[in-house]
Parts: C-alpha cells; sequence; structure tokens
C-alpha cells in the first residue's frame, strides 16, 4: 500500500508500517541469538549429522542451514553483546532511512510548464492529456510515459533540456542528506561487522563474491562496448538534429540523446515507435501475451473481477492454475497506469509466497504478486497503447511474477525470487527477447483500429535495429553498476559525512564509462536512484544476470522451445522451480547441460 495506495493517508501509514515490521523481524528473528544458538546446536547434534551430513535428508534442508547460519554470522551473532547491539541498532536505523529515501521519491511532486509550441513534436495523443494552467500553458508531471514522451519527440532543445534537468533532480534536495546517511551507516555496520566497505558485506553472500569480482566484471565490459558507443556516437553526430547543438568540445548533449536515436530510427533505420504503438493496444497485447506465458510455462490465467475490492479500480487479479496439476499457483495483481503518490517506476512486488502446507506432500497454498508499471493510459481519442519498450518492460515484470507463484520450496525463506540478488533478474531479462522474435512479435501485434498484424516490414525494421545503439544503453547500464558499487565500496564511503559528495561521484563515473559526451551537470540523479536501497552495491546484477538470461535464451531458441510446454517444464524443474534452494550456478549447469558462458551476451548487444 506504501507503493500503490491513492491516499497519502494511506500511504503514510504503509511506510510506518514497514518501518514497524522491519524493527520487528530485526528484534526477532534477524538479532535472535538464542535462535542461532539453536541452529548451531542442530548442526552439532550426532542424530543431525548422521540423517544429513551423508546425504539422506534432502539437499535444500541442509543448503538452508548453511545459507542461514552464514547469514546469522554476516549480521554479527558471534561479536560481543556490545557490539552486536550497535549491528542492531544501525540496522532499524537504515530500514527507517531507506524507507524515508524511497518516500520521497514517490512523494516528489516536480512539474514544468511549457506552451505548445515548446511541445513541438510530441504527439497528439500526450499533449491532449496534458493539464493546462490558467495561462494555458500544459502541466508536466514528471511520470515515465510522460518524460520519455518529450525527451524522444520534442523538436525544441531548450525543452528536452529542461525536461531532463527536472528529471535528474526529483527528490531532491529531499534525499540528499538521506542518501548521505544511509551511506555512512553502511559504511559502520560493514566496519562492525568485520568487512572493508559495505560493497564487501553486502556482496558476501552474492554470486560474485566480492566487489573486486563485480568490478572487474564490470570494467572487462566497459571497454568492449565503448567500441560500438564510439561508432554510435559518430552517427549521432554525422546526423544532428537541426534543433541539436554540440558543445565546444565537439561533443553531443546528454539530454538530445534519446531525441537523435528516435530521428535516426525514423530516417535512417524505418523504425517509427509512435507508428508501432498503434499495433500495441493494451488489452489485446496483454491477452497475446499471456497466451505466449501459458504456451511455455503451461499454465492458465483467469481473471477476477474484484478490481473495486482493491486499492484502485484500474487494477486486475488474474488466477494462475497449473495445466499439469490443476492447482492454483497463485495471484498476480496488475496495477500498471501512473498516478499520484503511486512508486513512479515499474517492479513486481512478492507479497505472500508460496508455502508448503503438509510435510512430505506436495501441496503448497497459493502465492500473490503484484505488478506494478506506469504505462500510458487511454485518452478520449484512443485506447492505451504501448510502446514496444512498454511491452518489454511487462513482459519482465510479469516474468518476476511468475517466478514468485512457481518458485515452490519446502522452506519458505527459499520460495519464489528470494534468490541471490545478482541472480534474480535472470528469468525477466531472459523472457523480454521473446519479443525480438519475429514470429512472436506478429502474434502479439493487433492495430487498434484495423486489428491487422504489425507488418512484416516494420518487423523486420524493428528487429535489425535492436543493436543499433546498444551500445550506449549498455553502457548506460554499467554507469549504474559502477556508481552503486563505488559509493558503498572503498574508498568512496570512509569519508567524513559532510564530504560525501554523491553529485560529484557520479559526475566522474559518467564520462569515464561514456565518453563523447556533454553531461549537465546541474542534476541529482542519485536522490530518484531508487535502486540504492534495494539492490544497494548490486546494481551490476543486472548485466551479471543478462549475461546467464541471454545463454539461457540461445539454448531455449536453438531447440525451438519458445512456446513448448516440455522446454517449459524443463526450465521451471531447473531454474524458477527451485526458488533460491540451490546455487545458482548448479541451476544454470544443470539447465544447459555445461557451464554457461558469456558468448551469446556479446552477440546478443552486437560486440
Amino acid at each position: 500500500m506504501a507503493s500503490v495506495s491513492p491516499s497519502k493517508e494511506v500511504r503514510d501509514e504503509a511506510n510506518k508500517c514497514v518501518v514497524e515490521l522491519e524493527t520487528f523481524a530485526i528484534d526477532n528473528f534477524e538479532s535472535n541469538r538464542k535462535l542461532y544458538s539453536a541452529l548451531k546446536e542442530v548442526c552439532a547434534a550426532p542424530a543431525y549429522k548422521a540423517e544429513y551430513a551423508n546425504g539422506k535428508a534432502p539437499r535444500e534442508c541442509t543448503y538452508w542451514m548453511e545459507e542461514q547460519l552464514a547469514d546469522y554470522r554476516r549480521k554479527g551473532m558471534e561479536l560481543p553483546e556490545e557490539e552486536f547491539q550497535k549491528v542492531v541498532q544501525l540496522q532499524k536505523e537504515l530500514a527507517s532511512l531507506c524507507t524515508v529515501f524511497q518516500q520521497n521519491i514517490s512523494e516528489d511532486k516536480t512539474e514544468v510548464y511549457f506552451s505548445m509550441d515548446a511541445l513541438k513534436g510530441v504527439p497528439e495523443s500526450v499533449l491532449s492529456g496534458l493539464p493546462r494552467t490558467e495561462a494555458g500553458e500544459c502541466t508536466l508531471k514528471m511520470d515515465y510515459p510522460t518524460y520519455h514522451a518529450v525527451m524522444k519527440n520534442c523538436e525544441v532543445a531548450s525543452t528536452r533540456q529542461v525536461m531532463a534537468r527536472a528529471f535528474t533532480n526529483r527528490a531532491y534536495p529531499a534525499n540528499d542528506k538521506v542518501l548521505r546517511d544511509i551511506i555512512e551507516k553502511r559504511h559502520q555496520l560493514a566496519v562492525i561487522l568485520g568487512y572493508p566497505s559495505f560493497a564487501h558485506l553486502y556482496i558476501s553472500d552474492k554470486m560474485a563474491k566480492t566487489p573486486e569480482t563485480a568490478q572487474v566484471f564490470v570494467d572487462e565490459l566497459i571497454p568492449k562496448v565503448q567500441k560500438k558507443w564510439a561508432a554510435e556516437a559518430e552517427l549521432l553526430k554525422k546526423h544532428l538534429h537541426p534543433s541539436c547543438s554540440l558543445s565546444p568540445a565537439g561533443e553531443v548533449q546528454a539530454y538530445d540523446v534519446p531525441f537523435m536515436i528516435n530521428q535516426i530510427k525514423k530516417t535512417l533505420l524505418n523504425v517509427s515507435e509512435t507508428e508501432i504503438q498503434e499495433y500495441f493496444p493494451m488489452d489485446a497485447t496483454v491477452k497475446a501475451l499471456f497466451d505466449i506465458y501459458q504456451s511455455f510455462f503451461d499454465v492458465t490465467f483467469l481473471q477476477v473481477d474484484n478490481g473495486s475490492a482493491l486499492w484502485h479500480s484500474d487494477t486486475k487479479t488474474l488466477v494462475v492454475k497449473d495445466n499439469k496439476s490443476g492447482c492454483v499457483l497463485g495471484y498476480i495483481i496488475l496495477d500498471l497506469f501512473p498516478r499520484e503518490g503511486k512508486y513512479s517506476h515499474a517492479c513486481c512486488h512478492s507479497v505472500v509466497p508460496p508455502v508448503l502446507l503438509n510435510e512430505g506432500g506436495n501441496d503448497f497454498s497459493p502465492a500473490l504478486a503484484v505488478v506494478i508499471a506506469n504505462f500510458p493510459a487511454a485518452t478520449a481519442e484512443r485506447p492505451a497503447l504501448f510502446l514496444h519498450d512498454d511491452v518489454e518492460t511487462f513482459f519482465h515484470e510479469f516474468g518476476h511474477a511468475i517466478h514468485s507463484l512457481m518458485g515452490r520450496t519446502r522452506m519458505a525463506t527459499f520460495a519464489g525470487t528470494h534468490v541471490k540478488r545478482d541472480f534474480v533478474e535472470l528469468p525477466s531479462q531472459m523472457l523480454e527477447e521473446w519479443l525480438w522474435e519475429p514470429e512472436i512479435l506478429q502474434s502479439i501485434t493487433s492495430h487498434y483500429k484495423t486489428k491487422e498484424a504489425l507488418p512484416r516490414a516494420l518487423i523486420d525494421a524493428k528487429v535489425a535495429s535492436k543493436n543499433a545503439f546498444s551500445g550506449r544503453d549498455t553502457l548506460r547500464q554499467l554507469q549504474f553498476a559502477t556508481y552503486s558499487l563505488q559509493i558503498f565500496g572503498l574508498p568512496f564511503s570512509t569519508q567524513p559525512h559532510d564530504d560525501l559528495n554523491t553529485t560529484q561521484l557520479f559526475y566522474d563515473i559518467e564520462p569515464r564509462v561514456m565518453p563523447g559526451l556533454s553531461y549537465d551537470h546541474n542534476t541529482h540523479f542519485e536522490s530518484a536512484f531508487g535502486h540504492l536501497t534495494g539492490y544497494a552495491a548490486g546494481y551490476y546484477g543486472y548485466m551479471w544476470s543478462k549475461v546467464f538470461a541471454l545463454d539461457l535464451f540461445e539454448y531455449i531458441r536453438s531447440r525451438n522451445g519458445l512456446l513448448d510446454p516440455k522446454m517449459g517444464r524443463h526450465y521451471i524443474n531447473c531454474i524458477i522451480g527451485v526458488g533460491g534452494s540451490q546455487d545458482p550456478n548448479d541451476m544454470l549447469t544443470k539447465f544447459l547441460g555445461r557451464e554457461p558462458n558469456n558468448e551469446a551476451f556479446l552477440r546478443n548487444i552486437g560486440v
């Protein structure tokens, strides 16, 4: 409710409850030394060793015990009492700070105002939905549909600059001190627990194990991708739009890049995103996307009419049934349109995990997941229409929801998406690749007026454009990955509180990772970088897991398995069906029949 309720009063109370629940969890579970002692005693008992050490018991149980004991040690269970209580207090303070950080982003009310002339090129479908001031100017909020519509289409450079600056100053200055407090307290926590930095603490139980390994992964990718980006940057300069100008150093303005890419796609690659958008009416597209999921995962979706009973009438609820067993896997609630105070990006919340009901049996309680997004809403002239990017986003987040329902494990703490954080994005990123297959694209498109599928010429052009600017897109992700590693790593996080210049750190990283652009230094991107709380130092996990995602996708596609329920069952059994109950490396090897590699990833991004 903190993310979605239309009532500010409810959101505020929900955020208070989040902090109270996290405090309760810290007091009763995460800092429960009696429970830790009991687990150690069990592990040391001869009966446990006789039953578990010789492989008689399910590996999931011993893996859980190993992971749980290691997690307790990371939380300071072996520390002297005084130091341990400092850890507990810091965890509580951080829970509160992280909630405030996210709340400031969601509650940000930044608006900018433009005349119609200043919005030249923005689609009429967007303009018609904008509120007007008494002076007749358009009011633009910082929701993603509005922001991207302006940045990709507006032909007035000053408007793009103002919009970009406003967007990258969301939650500033509200989150400036909050972020510095988070950095300082996370570093204090790590030092007490015996780690050089919070990045070391956070990544110690991930696939990468250390921030050094994660940074090497990122640093090895950067020069490979920079070569691709260099060619893209030259293309931007060669086809500079009349509204764009280079900096004195001959660099493209960073705020012009989305617009220039869109122009080049239209003029050189024959890809008009606004034209393609007409073939993605939301209701028909979502239904077609469900058909893909139903085929591959061998499930059935049934819609329940209960939106009025939930927090907003826009919501839709799905019942998900497994075709093989006939059982209800769970429920997925969709909340897809923007509104004031709502979480401003896209995400999936795993609200209730599937829980084993009978020891020794195979009956689970239904799970519940909520998909939150902010897609363009319907207007008086036409229904809600997806951009292709929106279709990818929906498929991605719905992939998390399916993972939440299908990760059915004996131990609830392993259920659903409770996997290593640098592995959790694999299933959803893999599923995005379905939407670049010509046959799939044709099957899910239907013009909102004529009902015709997207013409093959447009499909071919769209698919051919996939890697046109993959260098830029990948380096942008690597900028974020580098920032999240460094802001919680060494030496940055060791500085005194007032010296933590989180803005300058990002200014320094931007040109180092993606040179050739002129960056605006009147921004505070980090204040609205919501991943800094949940993902902390682990944003690299998006790229890390994408390497594996593309390896799996090529394996499935090469065996004609994109709509094959047998392949889907193999994927469920090896990957998402086991939740976090196995080491991710073992899951991947079992599915592929070999060690994973990055060859498919590099091919996919055109490097």
